[in-house]
């Protein structure tokens, strides 16, 4: 994981209300992090120069955004990371529509065109649930796009608090969400 650093995402989860930074910080700024909740916490290696910002109000509380400061405009935003009580699937099928089909097989609800199976997997000891889904996008010069991303949805959890992270559909966004989930750390502040 070269050029990867950890950050605590758990910092960014405890801004009241998701507001943004009272301090802009610019790529080069140290990216040192506000006191997290002792409550609540997940890490994950992000590369270097990727920014953190609280979602909206509307996503919750604890949501953040990671972005590239560096890319295009429209490819800024790679992922959002939203942290969740309940067990994996549980919040899987809530969040990420992740749900058993008609054969039992775990699908994806989201997405375009047809269902896509779930893929279960193991990060550092907790289980997880991923699929990439084919998504929309768009482009400032050839507008959107309805088939043209491809978004991973996976969920993490330790069994009461479930992370999801959802990348964005571009590639830079892929990247950075692959990395997020296989480094994904539940933190006990």
């Amino acid at each position: 994981m070269n050029g990867l650093g950890v950050v605590a995402i758990v910092a960014a989860l405890g801004m009241a209300g998701c507001r943004e930074p009272t301090a802009a910080a610019g790529p080069d700024a140290p990216q040192a992090a506000p006191q997290a909740p002792a409550a609540l916490g997940v890490t994950f290696d992000r590369a270097a120069g990727l920014q953190m910002r609280p979602c909206d109000e509307d996503m919750g509380p604890r949501c953040v955004i990671l972005s590239d400061p560096a890319a295009e405009e429209f490819l800024r935003d790679l992922l959002t990371v939203q942290v969740h009580a309940g067990s994996l699937e549980t919040v899987a099928a809530e969040e990420a529509g992740f749900v058993r089909d008609a054969g039992g097989r775990l699908m994806t609800t989201y997405g375009r065109f047809e269902p896509v199976a779930v893929e279960a997997f193991e990060v550092n000891g907790q289980s997880g649930l991923r699929a990439v889904v084919t998504c929309g996008i768009s482009d400032p010069e050839t507008g959107f796009h309805a088939g043209a991303g491809e978004c991973l949805w996976a969920v993490v959890s330790d069994g009461t608090q479930s992370v999801v992270i959802s990348s964005s559909g571009f590639g830079n966004g892929l990247e950075a969400a692959e990395a997020a989930v296989r480094s994904i750390r539940f933190t006990t502040d």
